[in-house]
């Protein structure tokens, strides 16, 4: 019997600061297809805050096809296969996977292909939890480009999603001791929530003599950049230890001001490297052997053994229908709302 067309429903960004519900055709998955009926889908409030206020510096370009309105936001979810199309031998009916998912009930999504980023995940990590999964590649990104992490102090700036994801990655990977940055005080506590993580606003006058404090008298050897504002650079090279590391990890939105390069990154023999998530692709690139497979099936194991726990950085995990109100709160009250998840 062939599958019906059924009817979706998906969270669209027509113009700034504007999110309606839109109902949308979805039709049956066709050869080497699946049909995933989503649970819950993150929100990554970097990219999607960027396009919901209209700053995305590719909204204007027109040489990007992506992104435009009217925007579908969400790259990160979690679901169920309801149905599969013919020549499928990956998955059967019943599932349970994680998949770049768009806020959105539905998907139909290619799983026979070489580069299908569609993975199984355990019943028994929570829907806001694993949804997530995709979108950790990113602040995972930041460790791959760290190189050596045991026993390496790491200062995490910018303790949002990414920055709280990178916080407890790099605890996982054996980083130590680990001090976050930020100047919202709940964020903070969040991070502390780690074993062993201190914390410090970044306008504390004694920032540097406290980080010193914190790691036996010396600055940290890694400083990772999660705060996505430009600026954040030239702190971020300031309190790194003379021959460290600064990786950032955000997407910084503009142009960094008043950085004095000849001294604070060559005087100070410093390396000043970029972690976007996309760096991880399919096949392996010279200096940098990561591929997504690889990066999917370790978050996935880290999650599932509980030694990557995400549960305590969601502050609402609310229905897609709440969309807006999720948006305009991660913009604008960035004590109470943390990591959001939609459920459909």
């Amino acid at each position: 019997m062939t599958p019906i067309s059924t009817q979706g429903t998906r969270v669209v960004m027509p113009a700034p600061y504007t999110i309606t519900i839109e109902t949308y055709d979805v039709p049956p998955p066709a050869h080497g297809q699946v049909l995933i009926e989503c649970e819950a889908s993150a929100i990554s409030a970097g990219t999607e805050l960027a396009v919901y206020t209209g700053v995305h510096q590719w909204l204007h370009d027109p040489t990007r096809s992506w992104p435009k309105w009217p925007f579908t936001p969400g790259y990160s979810g979690v679901g169920r296969i309801v149905a599969v199309g013919e020549g499928v031998t990956r998955f059967k009916v019943g599932d349970r996977v994680v998949w770049p998912s768009r806020h959105e009930t539905h998907a139909v999504v290619d799983v026979e292909q070489p580069d299908a980023l569609v993975f199984p995940i355990a019943e028994h990590v929570p829907a806001q939890v694993a949804a997530f999964t995709v979108l950790a590649r990113f602040p995972l990104a930041a460790l791959v480009q760290s190189e050596q992490i045991i026993g390496q102090c790491v200062a995490v700036m910018g303790l949002g999603t990414i920055g709280q994801i990178a916080m407890r990655l790099y605890a996982a990977a054996g980083a130590h001791p680990l001090i976050g940055i930020d100047g919202v005080s709940n964020r903070r506590t969040l991070a502390e929530k780690v074993h062993g993580v201190v914390t410090f606003a970044p306008d504390d006058p004694q920032l540097k003599d406290k980080l010193r404090a914190a790691n036996s008298g010396q600055l940290p050897d890694i400083v990772v950049d999660a705060t996505g504002f430009p600026n954040a650079v030239k702190t971020a090279m300031n309190i790194v230890t003379d021959g460290g590391r600064v990786v950032m990890v955000g997407s910084p939105r503009g142009i960094a001001g008043e950085v004095d390069f000849y001294w604070d990154l060559h005087g100070r023999s410093i390396t000043l490297i970029g972690a976007h998530g996309s760096a991880i692709g399919w096949e392996p690139r010279e200096k940098f052997p990561y591929t997504v497979p690889r990066a999917m099936r370790l978050l996935i194991a880290l999650l599932e053994s509980g030694r990557l726990k995400l549960d305590e950085i969601v502050s609402h995990f609310a229905h897609a229908h709440q969309a807006k109100a999720m948006y305009d709160g991660l913009l604008n009250d960035k004590e109470h709302y943390h990591a959001v998840a939609l459920r459909w």
